[in-house]
């Protein structure tokens, strides 16, 4: 037993050492080795189901700028005629859009961190203790894994707002206050 549950693998090692090559010694994570590969493999899923939710946030972030495009063509025409530029129309809409999508990963970052913090400090997950040498399922935030998912989705956001951004960019003025 460690107060510490990640540091067994070097109690037993120090262990090992103490009693010689006479024992074998084998921490938790060793006698559970088909368990923690079966949660990689969830993990790699959890990858890929959050890299589909993040994807249909940024269609949504994409539809309702095309919506916007749509609806505010006669603004976007009348700022075109009075000399904005086709660059500073495109960067209008991308700050817009990249606005929602840094929102969104904000609350969704801060939101992911105290679950699981708090699913650490209530052992909100418990696992049987006579098939398991452990009484509940440890959370652990990796910094490179939090990274990956905050710029991930940061970068979906951004690509998705391109197309609309564009799509307003190329609006000819004078096609779109002809019809008014």
């Amino acid at each position: 037993k460690t107060d510490d549950l990640f540091a067994s693998r070097r109690v037993a090692e120090h262990i090992q050492d103490q009693l010689g090559g006479v024992y074998n010694v084998r921490d938790w994570s060793e006698l559970n080795k088909s368990l923690f590969t079966v949660f990689g493999l969830y993990k790699k899923g959890m990858v890929l189901m959050l890299t589909l939710i993040v994807v249909v946030g940024g269609l949504n972030i994409a539809s309702s700028l095309i919506l916007m495009v749509m609806e505010k063509h006669r603004d976007i025409a009348i700022l075109k005629s009075l000399g904005a530029s086709a660059a500073s129309i495109m960067k209008l809409f991308v700050m817009q859009g990249c606005f929602v999508g840094v929102t969104g990963t904000t609350l969704g970052c801060l939101l992911g961190f105290i679950v699981c913090r708090v699913a650490d400090a209530y052992h909100l997950i418990r696992l049987e203790g006579g098939v398991y040498f452990l009484n509940y399922l440890p959370f652990r935030m990796l910094l490179r894994d939090f990274a990956l998912v905050a710029v991930s989705s940061l970068l979906i956001c951004f690509l998705s707002t391109l197309y609309p951004a564009r799509q307003a960019a190329k609006l000819d003025p004078a096609v779109a206050l002809r019809c008014e």
